[in-house]
C-alpha cells in the first residue's frame, strides 16, 4: 500500500473533482514576517517546503522573490500553474522528500502546516534532516507546525486513505474526502526533533494568525 502521507494526493483530487480548492487564498503573515526580518532580497534563493495551493509561494513569486515551491502532490502542483497561468511553471515542482532527491542549497526555507502531515518518527527525521542538509550555512528556515506547544496526538496511519465527511476550508462545504494524517507534538518533543537532527532554535513563538489553524508552533531554525 502507498505511504500514508500520499493519501493527501487522493484528497486533492477528490476536491478537485468538484471544482474547489482545499485550502484558503490568504498568505501566512509570518512567511512575510519572516522575510521582512531577514531582509531576504529579490535574488536569495529560498524554498517553500510543501507548497499545497501554493498561497504563499505565489504570492511572493508575484513581489519579485526567487522561490520554487514543492509538493509531494502533482495535482496540487498542477493546480498551482492553473491559479498562475503556468507563468511561473518552472518555479513549482513535485517533489516527494521521503523518496526524492535534491541537490540545491537554499539560503532561506520555510514550511508551513506540512511537519504534523508525517507520523512516523522515521519520516519526521528524514523532514527535519532535508532541511538541514538544503540549507546554506548561514541559512534560516521558518517551521510552522499545528500545536499550541502542549498538545500531543496522533492519528492511525492505517486509515489514511479512507474516506470522511470534511469541511472543505475555502468553501465551507462538506465532502467525502480522504482523512489522510496528522501528529501534533509539544514543544518538548519538537524541540528534541529537532537537535536530533543537527538544528538549532533561533526564536520560537506561538501563531494564531496561520490560516486555517487557530494555533500553530512556530520556530526559526538554522544549522547547528
Amino acid at each position: 500500500m502507498n505511504n500514508y502521507y500520499k493519501a493527501y494526493e487522493k484528497r486533492y483530487r477528490q476536491v478537485y473533482k468538484n471544482d474547489m480548492l482545499w485550502s484558503s487564498r490568504h498568505f501566512t503573515p509570518d512567511v512575510i514576517n519572516f522575510l521582512n526580518t531577514y531582509k531576504i532580497g529579490f535574488k536569495d534563493r529560498i524554498l517553500d517546503l510543501g507548497c499545497g495551493e501554493g498561497r504563499d509561494a505565489i504570492y511572493l513569486l508575484k513581489k519579485g522573490y526567487n522561490v520554487l515551491a514543492v509538493d509531494y502532490s502533482l495535482s496540487a502542483i498542477n493546480m498551482c500553474n492553473k491559479l498562475t497561468s503556468y507563468k511561473y511553471k518552472e518555479h513549482f515542482k513535485q517533489f516527494d522528500i521521503i523518496e526524492d532527491k535534491m541537490e540545491e542549497r537554499f539560503k532561506y526555507i520555510y514550511s508551513v502546516a506540512v511537519l504534523h502531515m508525517f507520523v512516523l518518527s522515521e519520516h519526521r527525521n528524514k523532514f527535519l534532516s532535508f532541511i538541514e542538509t538544503h540549507l546554506e550555512e548561514n541559512g534560516r528556515c521558518l517551521l510552522c507546525v499545528l500545536g499550541d506547544g502542549k498538545q500531543y496526538y496522533a492519528t492511525n496511519v492505517k486509515e489514511a486513505f479512507k474516506n470522511v465527511k470534511r469541511v472543505v476550508m475555502n468553501n465551507n462545504m462538506i465532502l467525502n474526502v480522504a482523512t489522510t494524517s496528522c501528529k501534533v507534538v509539544n514543544w518538548g518533543q519538537l524541540e528534541r526533533e529537532i537537535l536530533q537532527n543537527n538544528l538549532i532554535i533561533k526564536k520560537k513563538w506561538i501563531s494564531n494568525v496561520i490560516p486555517e489553524f487557530n494555533k500553530s508552533m512556530c520556530v526559526i531554525i538554522k544549522k547547528r
